[in-house]
């Protein structure tokens, strides 16, 4: 749990905003635990696919082992709030303070990162890691998040900004002198924060699931997760993958899969070929939905935990 300490006046400095950076940090959950943001399944699936040009051996090392990530990833009180924005204010930062920041959340700094150009390496993993797994699905997520942000506003303007952050899920409680989050995996670590008069970033999210807060005294911040996730993904055209990670024609094959079937079951189903349908679930299993197993002398297919996950959407 974590607690920010408010002074006469501080409410006023309170500001929901959508912080890009933030929600590049708070996904490497998902790509850590996919199966507990089944929400973003879909977006998980797409990654999946250019997962071998994503620079993982720098994001692994800026998870924790209780999936706490480190305070550069938090907006800051004077940077726009825009990806290119906060990376470059990320390149500026001290290399002492940001690898103190890397070691206190994380317990060390990834390999590849050490040497004097450290904040260029780090922001350029974060670069590639943005226009590979982001930037393809942004306008989408940040419709969600932005629609949020758009609710509060009308919220603040109706009840206020105690009844508004009260709003935020369960993972927030505010009262008239402090907000308070509580934060799975941090057992009964108290942590007591102040805002000494700076802004406070309230950001949706769509990578956590109750609340966080920073580790250190950066700028206050609390993340909360964002309303109305569901239907981010509903719809068919635009999905993550371009070509269709969840077009009608693959999600058929996934619910038609059941507990597993051969290639020639789905093929008499959908009136096609068996080498069409063996095809298309071949494909399927390169993007992580289904997976193979021989069963004598035939192959049968099966869906993964994502492909499970992906069949139960809309």
């Amino acid at each position: 749990m974590a607690r920010y300490q408010l002074e006469p006046g501080d409410y006023g400095l309170v500001r929901f905003a959508v912080s890009p950076l933030t929600e590049l940090g708070n996904s490497l959950r998902a790509l850590r635990s996919p199966s507990s943001y089944p929400l973003q399944a879909p977006w998980y699936a797409a990654v999946c696919r250019v997962r071998d040009q994503l620079p993982l051996d720098v994001l692994s090392g800026l998870i924790g082992s209780n999936f706490d990530t480190p305070d550069l990833f938090n907006p800051r009180v004077g940077v726009p709030l825009t990806i290119d924005a906060q990376l470059a204010c990320l390149r500026d930062q001290d290399l002492r303070t940001l690898g103190a920041d890397i070691e206190y959340a994380v317990g060390g700094v990834p390999r590849r990162l050490n040497g004097r150009s450290f904040a260029d390496r780090l922001a350029d993993a974060l670069a590639a890691y943005w226009r590979l797994a982001f930037e393809p699905h942004w306008p989408r997520m940040r419709a969600t998040l932005d629609a949020d942000v758009a609710g509060r506003a009308r919220s603040l303007a109706a009840e206020g900004v105690i009844a508004t952050l009260n709003r935020c899920g369960p993972g927030v409680r505010a009262d008239t002198t402090s907000v308070t989050a509580h934060i799975l995996g941090r057992g009964d670590d108290d942590l007591t924060l102040c805002t000494r008069g700076r802004p406070m970033f309230v950001v949706p999210s769509l990578f956590t699931l109750s609340s966080s807060t920073p580790l250190g005294d950066s700028d206050p911040m609390v993340t909360y997760r964002a309303a109305d996730q569901r239907s981010m993904w509903s719809e068919t055209a635009g999905l993550p993958g371009e070509a269709g990670v969840l077009s009608p024609h693959r999600l058929r094959y996934l619910r038609a899969l059941g507990a597993g079937r051969s290639t020639t079951e789905p093929a008499a189903r959908f009136g096609v070929s068996p080498s069409a349908a063996n095809q298309s679930l071949r494909a399927m299993s390169a993007q992580g939905l289904v997976r193979a197993r021989r069963d004598g002398r035939v192959v049968i297919y099966e869906r993964t935990p994502l492909g499970d996950q992906l069949s139960d959407l809309p």
